[in-house]
């Protein structure tokens, strides 16, 4: 079964999402142990001592709240028949601008992870207006 190129973008794209976890959870578990780490977190628990494991938890949420916005539209994109070169580029942008957000926000790099940031934002809007011309 051969699937459209802009669900394979998304489904990488959703794996990768799922991976920004593992960094900040490594940390977690160190510090408190995996059976602490089950529980509710107490007030005024600070998860994060090393700011880079802070700023891998942000990266993390930021790929989750722009998956958020991305899936629908892929998924429109697909379901409408509006699929072709123009959106499978765009989904294909798309991952590689996460990509590449990751990890230079985990490096506090501020330039390349707006840009990144932006690339990924301009591709959704491609998404937007190939479904809406």
């Amino acid at each position: 079964m051969t699937i459209a190129n802009e669900l394979y973008w998304l489904t990488l794209t959703s794996a990768f999402t799922m991976l920004l976890v593992a960094p900040y959870a490594f940390v977690r578990i160190r510090r408190l142990g995996f059976l602490r780490l089950l529980t509710s977190p107490l007030p005024g628990d600070d998860p994060f001592e090393q700011a880079w494991a802070h700023r891998a938890y942000r990266a993390h949420m930021n790929a989750v709240e722009n998956l958020v916005v991305f899936a629908p539209l892929v998924l429109t994109v697909v379901v409408s028949n509006s699929a072709n070169e123009f959106t499978s580029m765009a989904c294909a942008i798309y991952f590689w601008a996460r990509v590449i957000h990751a990890p230079f926000y985990i490096l506090n790099t501020p330039y390349v992870r707006f840009i990144s940031y932006l690339t990924g934002v301009i591709a959704c809007f491609a998404l937007v207006y190939q479904l809406l011309a």
